[in-house]
């Protein structure tokens, strides 16, 4: 068969939600895209069960696996304009096939070749199992299961594996194993330190996977005394688009770019888990806009990673904008200031929860907002457009309800307020430093 070649505005290599999101948008700033993204139904699988499972109605075993699990094994998404006929009929090429890199800088089909001025790599195209891992069922192929083990081991690493080791405790006995050195590695010490109380109250024994064995020692679900070991996988997986051929880290590597998110390669961006830091799909959207007018227009825009936000879904579900008490430090030392404060629920389902709100401020200006409660992420996306702790005082007003996320962000702020200089305070405080200085003569 005769091979053809296309010339593309922008090619992206995704599959996730974001990336047919960002699809969407170049199209209407008129460019001519190519969206490849082989991995789709597990994307749309993973993406809707875990969903299923993170609902607050669902009430298991009342709801049997199967039911729980129907009609997500197809991976159909539930937004119309988003499926591949949906992105076709706003002129979007969705190929459904992989793809490899030539050194000439275009990509290989099974009976094509495409060429693009420039490439997006993101979130979705392909799915990276841990090596220790490479026994297990990838999370996207539960609902291929007629009945879910009593015990299940779930390995994986960030925030993602995280979220599914809370939704199948839902529903079964669960052991974290991370793969990480420690649970939420990216995130700030005190939402680490709540998020692994929540976990243990919610009987998820979490264990480190360099303590199962040494060296290259596959994980096995037996090690933890579990029947099915379930791995959550990264959301890149470039091992088959033979990056090594324009220059670029092979496989399941991280890639290097540069302020703009560009690689070395400067045909090629990149956003998205495959960066090194946290995979969150909040972040991913934020580096993909930021990519997109850069590749499209040539402009150079930069990732402003201190003023990102995202969330992650727990018991309590928790909420970032911003940078760590950690982060602050290292940038400003003793400058920094921390106010934080927590209440219980009035209404909770379980002991555990809890809500929890951290300022990290130098002056008046916030570095950081880290939330754990009930609307945290609808929250923090709200409160990082008030820059400034007197614009976030405007913001949350003193009338808010008892026992709620609100009350504890209210009782920061109040901190804050309380710690300022007072204007008709000065002058006893200099006639107080005056005194002293004179008895010590």
């Amino acid at each position: 068969m005769a091979r053809c070649s296309t010339d593309y505005d922008l090619a992206i290599l995704g599959g996730s939600l974001g990336s047919r999101l960002a699809a969407c948008t170049a199209v209407r700033k008129g460019a001519r895209v190519a969206l490849i993204a082989p991995n789709w139904p597990a994307n749309d699988a993973a993406d809707a069960l875990l969903q299923r499972l993170q609902a607050k109605r669902l009430t298991f075993p009342t709801v049997p696996w199967s039911v729980l699990g129907d009609g997500v094994t197809n991976g159909e998404c539930s937004l119309p304009m988003l499926t591949p006929t949906g992105l076709r009929t706003q002129g979007i090429d969705v190929i459904l096939e992989p793809a490899r890199f030539t050194s000439e800088l275009a990509l290989t089909l099974e009976n094509r070749d495409l060429k693009a001025s420039r490439y997006l790599l993101t979130d979705g195209y392909g799915a990276s199992i841990p090596e220790l891992a490479q026994d297990s069922l990838p999370c996207h192929q539960l609902t291929q299961l007629k009945t879910l083990p009593h015990h299940i081991a779930v390995t994986g690493r960030g925030a993602t594996a995280v979220e599914w080791a809370y939704a199948l405790s839902r529903v079964a006995t669960v052991t974290l194993i991370l793969q990480d050195h420690s649970l939420l590695p990216a995130e700030d010490w005190d939402i680490q330190r709540l998020s692994e109380v929540q976990l243990n109250h919610g009987g998820i024994t979490i264990v480190a996977a360099d303590r199962l064995g040494s060296g290259g020692t596959p994980i096995e679900a037996k090690q933890v005394d579990a029947e099915l070991l379930v791995a959550v996988p990264q959301t890149y997986g470039w091992e088959s688009l033979q990056l090594e051929n324009v220059g670029l880290p092979p496989g399941h590597s991280t890639i290097a770019v540069n302020r703009y998110l560009q690689t070395s390669c400067p045909q090629i961006y990149v956003s998205g888990g495959s960066l090194g830091g946290e995979s969150r799909p909040e972040l991913t959207q934020q580096e993909t806009a930021v990519a997109l007018e850069n590749a499209l227009f040539g402009r150079r825009h930069m990732m402003q990673y201190e003023h990102v936000f995202y969330s992650i879904h727990l018991l309590s579900p928790i909420g970032r904008w911003g940078l760590t008490e950690g982060q602050a430090r290292e940038l400003h030392g003793h400058d920094v200031q921390i106010f934080q404060a927590s209440c219980l629920p009035m209404v909770a389902d379980q002991v555990a929860q809890t809500n929890f709100c951290k300022i990290i401020t130098i002056g008046d200006q916030i570095l950081g907002v880290h939330l754990m409660g009930e609307g945290a992420p609808d929250l923090v996306a709200t409160l990082g457009n008030c820059p400034t702790m007197n614009a976030l005082g405007q913001s949350i007003t003193a009338r808010v309800k008892p026992g709620t996320l609100a009350d504890a962000i209210h009782q920061a702020i109040e901190q804050w307020q309380g710690s300022r200089w007072k204007g008709g305070q000065w002058r006893r405080d200099w006639a107080e430093n005056w005194f002293n200085f004179r008895r010590s003569m």
